[in-house]
């Protein structure tokens, strides 16, 4: 019997002790490890956000493309896609009415892309692949580049599309919007490149683009980099 009261005791004391759970030193001990582990992760969640953002945005301008070409060739016209600002973020657009402005109103609003902040489209530091014809077959045009006028003649580098779908350049304020812009009887030769360079919280600079080949495919580019501080676009 007197074993048995002190088996009880001993379970008991057992319990209170299983109850009484954490010390305030073990939930420090637990927060601090915590705290060190979100420290080591959220630099790498921000490089995951920021790459977010920055793909989001390619391919919301990779649907803009799409649907500059699906209304040049629904409408019969040449529709160039040009970059404004709003609200201190570059928008893309779809410039209907050729008057070099967006257009948000009317009985006929123009398609827009409202791109992240701080991504700008720019060609300026833009890593190397697009120059040769390594990637594309071909040499594409940018807005460094572009001979494209508008029908005054008047300086207006860009991405247009004709009524056949297809990325064109007018070279002239009286000429066609043409995909052949190399000379009369050459195989088309108009294809475009449009860079997005997103600034980092450290400052540096992640790079998209998209490319638009002399036949119409449209496709998003990532600037993967290496450990050796190089890179390619994939």
């Amino acid at each position: 019997m007197d074993g048995d009261v002190r088996v009880f005791l001993v379970d008991m004391s057992m319990s209170r002790r299983r109850q009484r759970g954490f010390s305030i030193l073990e939930l420090m001990i637990v927060i601090v490890i915590l705290l060190i582990i979100a420290a080591v992760s959220a630099p790498r969640m921000l490089q995951i956000l920021d790459a977010q953002k920055l793909q989001t945005s390619a391919q919301a301008y990779a649907g803009l493309l799409q649907q500059a070409r699906a209304r040049a060739v629904q409408d019969n016209v040449t529709y160039q896609v040009l970059t404004s600002n709003l609200n201190n973020a570059p928008l893309a657009y779809v410039d209907l009415n050729l008057n070099q402005q967006y257009d948000s109103g009317g009985a006929n609003p123009e398609p827009a892309v409202q791109l992240a902040n701080p991504i700008v489209v720019t060609d300026t530091g833009a890593p190397a692949g697009f120059d040769t014809i390594a990637l594309l077959n071909i040499i594409p045009y940018n807005l460094e580049t572009s001979p494209m006028v508008d029908t005054t003649g008047a300086a207006t580098p860009g991405l247009a599309f004709n009524d056949r779908g297809l990325p064109c350049q007018r070279l002239a304020a009286t000429a066609n919007c043409t995909n052949a812009t190399v000379g009369a009887g050459l195989p088309p030769s108009a294809a475009w490149v449009t860079y997005l360079r997103y600034t980092r919280r450290d400052g540096g600079f992640d790079w998209a683009a998209i490319t638009v080949t002399p036949a119409g495919r449209i496709r998003t580019w990532r600037y993967q980099k290496t450990s050796g501080g190089g890179g390619s676009w994939q």
